[in-house]
Order: C-alpha cells, then structure tokens, then sequence
C-alpha cells in the first residue's frame, strides 16, 4: 500500500519556543499528484518553533518523478522534479470567527503560504505544502529529453542571424 500520511506531531515545538526539529520523508504518494513514479515523493522538513501558536516549516530536496506526456512529441516520458527549498508558515486557528495567525506573524510575511495546525491533535498536515511546492515548479511547457534537445540546437541557430541596424534619421523634441 502507498504511503500517504503526511502528519507530523508538533506538540512538544509548541511548548518550547525556537525550538528546531528535522523529520526525513521518503516514498510518500499524494492522490493529488497521480502521474507519480514507483519510487514517490521524499524530502527533509525542518520545523522551527516561533512560539505557542505558530510553527514555520521548510521543505528541503524535494525529489519525484512524474510520467508525463511531451507537448511537443506527444510521447509520454518520465519528468524529474527537484525543489531545493520552499518555506511556509503553520498557525493555530483560534476559533472560527478569529482570524487563525497572530497579527505580527501575518505582517511580518505577507508572502508566506499560513497553514492550519489541528489543535485537538496538535498535528500539522504538510501533504498541501507539498504537493505545492511541486506545482509551483511544474513547467509550463513539458518536453521530452529529445525535444529539449531539439528545441536548444535551433535556438543556437539564432545567434547566427546577422544584427539589424537602423538607417532612419528621427529626431523626437
């Protein structure tokens, strides 16, 4: 059976402010990512503690294979993905009318992704964070290894061209 929890037990970070702990993942599968290889996703996560309600989580060397199918070629292929880093924050919801991240974490970065801690579990769930990280990276077009090969010999081609030089005389006052 694939492996699909992502779930990690933050209780003991939520205690102790600042505090670090690092958790190794390999051969996770997420249904939200059905291409995946045998071999599935894995990566490092690192969880810092900033204080009771709040946890900041980096994914390191994320690393998965797609099969994908060429947009150019139309010939399926396997797509290796690689993401060096991606950060985000995790907060307790206070209640459903609170908003669920303390005022200063929300100013302090407006562009981090805020995920939900469970507080009856005291989990957090990191499964979106990354299938995330690996979406944000997908190509806009995918090719093959041939095609890419292909598309780079006739971009080398342009360098070729002979420069262009204007001969107009217009004068802007």
């Amino acid at each position: 059976m694939k492996d699909q929890n992502f779930s990690i037990k933050i209780s003991d970070l939520l205690n102790h402010a600042w505090s670090i702990d690092e958790v190794r993942f390999e051969k996770k599968f997420s249904s939200q990512i059905p291409n995946l290889t045998v071999e599935g996703i894995s990566w490092t996560f690192v969880i810092q503690s900033l204080n009771e309600a709040s946890l900041l989580g980096t994914l390191t060397d994320v690393k998965c294979s797609i099969n994908d199918v060429c947009d150019s070629c139309q010939t399926p292929y396997e797509r290796e993905v690689f993401v060096t880093e991606y950060t985000a924050r995790f907060a307790l919801k206070m209640s459903e009318d609170v908003v669920w991240w303390d005022q200063k974490i929300n100013e302090d970065s407006s562009e981090d992704e805020i995920f939900p801690i469970d507080a009856k579990s005291e989990t957090i769930n990191i499964q979106d964070m990354v299938v995330q990280a690996i979406l944000l990276h997908e190509p806009i077009v995918k090719r093959c290894p041939p095609c890419e090969k292909k598309l780079e010999a006739e971009a080398g081609d342009d360098d070729e061209l002979p420069e262009f030089e204007s001969k107009a005389t217009i004068n802007f006052s």
